[in-house]
Formats: C-alpha cells, sequence, structure tokens
C-alpha cells in the first residue's frame, strides 16, 4: 500500500546524510543548499520592455556548505572525508522522524570538493561542497529531487517496503542509491520494483550488493516508470541496515 506524506514538518533535526556506506548525520552540524536548478537564457530584444528567459537546458545539482564535527572515530566524519573520495551521496529528509517512506530524498554521485577544517568558537569542524563527477552522470540520472523507498532501520527478515505514489508514471528513467550502513553475515536480494495498480509488480533495478559488507550502490534505468515504486528485500541470511531512494526524471 502506498505511503502518505507527513506534510510540512521536515526538521534538521530529522535529517540525514548517507556518505557511502556511513551514516554521517551524528557528526553533522549544517548544510547550506541542495541545489536543483537550471540556468537561465535572456531572450529579450532590444524593442521588448519585460526581459523575459528560457532555459538553457542544463541542470545545476550540488549539496553545498556541509559541516561537521571533526570526528576522527573510524567511519566517521573526519575520517570519511579527508581524503575527499567520490561518493554516493544521499540526503533523507525526514518528517516528523527518521527518513522514511515516502519523505524527500536527494541522491547524487558526488566528487567531493575538498576538506576544509576549521573551528566554530572552540570545536574542530571539516566542511565541503558534494558536485555531481562527470564520469558518472548521463540523461537517466539528472534529477536530484527523489523520496525514501527504505529508512535506516535493521531488517532480519524479508522486507517488502511501502510504496511511492507519484500519481502518474513517467517515461525518462529513475536513478537509485543503496547505502549498506551496517551488516551481520546480512545476505539480501535487494529490488526496486514498480506498478501500475500497487497491486502487480515488476522490478525495474536489482543491486549487484547482498549487503554483505559497508558499501553504496547507484542503479540507473531508462525509460517508463510506473505510477507506483518500492523496495522488495528478500533474505537469505543475516542482519543489515539499509538505506535506499531512488528519483525520477
Amino acid at each position: 500500500m502506498a505511503a502518505t506524506a507527513s506534510g510540512k514538518d521536515k526538521l534538521l533535526r530529522y535529517a540525514r546524510i548517507f556518505v557511502g556506506g556511513y551514516d554521517l548525520s551524528g557528526d553533522a552540524l549544517t548544510v547550506d543548499t541542495l541545489d536543483n536548478t537550471i540556468g537561465e537564457a535572456d531572450t529579450t530584444g532590444w524593442s521588448e520592455f519585460n526581459r523575459n528567459y528560457i532555459r538553457d537546458g542544463r541542470r545545476t545539482s550540488a549539496i553545498r556548505g556541509f559541516q561537521a564535527l571533526l570526528n576522527d572515530t573510524a567511519g566517521r566524519a573526519y575520517a570519511r572525508l579527508v581524503t575527499s573520495p567520490d561518493a554516493i551521496v544521499t540526503m533523507g529528509l525526514g518528517g516528523g522522524g527518521e527518513p522514511a517512506v515516502p519523505d524527500p530524498a536527494y541522491l547524487i554521485y558526488a566528487a567531493q570538493m575538498g576538506d576544509t577544517t576549521s573551528f566554530n568558537g572552540n570545536i574542530g569542524m571539516i566542511s565541503g561542497d558534494f558536485l555531481p563527477l562527470a564520469t558518472q552522470y548521463s540523461d537517466v540520472a539528472i534529477n536530484p529531487m527523489g523520496h525514501v523507498l527504505q529508512g535506516a532501520t535493521s531488517l532480519s527478515s524479508t522486507t517488502t517496503g511501502s510504496s511511492h505514489d507519484n500519481g502518474a508514471a513517467t517515461s525518462n528513467g529513475f536513478h537509485a542509491h543503496l547505502h549498506v550502513l551496517a551488516t551481520s553475515s546480512g545476505n539480501f536480494a535487494i529490488t526496486i520494483e514498480d506498478s501500475t495498480d500497487d497491486s502487480s509488480w515488476s522490478t525495474i533495478a536489482t543491486f549487484t550488493s547482498t549487503a554483505g559488507s559497508i558499501t553504496a550502490e547507484r542503479q540507473t534505468g531508462t525509460g517508463t516508470v510506473e505510477r507506483y515504486v518500492r523496495a522488495v528485500l528478500t533474505r537469505t541470511a543475516g542482519t543489515i541496515t539499509v538505506f535506499i531512494a531512488y528519483a525520477r526524471n
């Protein structure tokens, strides 16, 4: 059954940021913007009174001004960001709690631009921007704004997630992120499915990872994505904690 959106209750307290296989939310201090804009081209003729524009056909995506505590514990902010790695990055924007279906999500396969270290008052912090990595982008992965399909909760059995109702099918493909945050001998088949009626389902993406190790993965697809979308995690063994989000184009 399709999950219901929670409305105007999105707080920074409930935002979560996942960089690769790591949840950095416990160290995060602030973020400036989650960019999703298209440039402008001025088409004003010299005899026209009002300036007018068309879109220039180029989208700008970026997570800018991310700041986190200078936590050098293994797997935390400093250890994860100091090498400025390329990374699959997702922000989930929770409504009244941690991000869950169908809360908004922001997806970017990023080149991290720097790791500036400074002090906020007396506490050390690390900051940087995440911009689209040129080698990872195509026409099926250009829209960063999407939805959560699986919140970061521990799973020890086969799980069929609640579906997201987009209102109608789309025809321009999709991209999806999987973040494996914890695993104890995990072995799950992880798929994304779509449906015209929230009843009969077809697989549109199968992640290579079986969640046996900490990792992150992106899947893309072309063509039609039906009105309803959900994640399915079929257990063979173990316990895992994963976060999944997707975006249509």
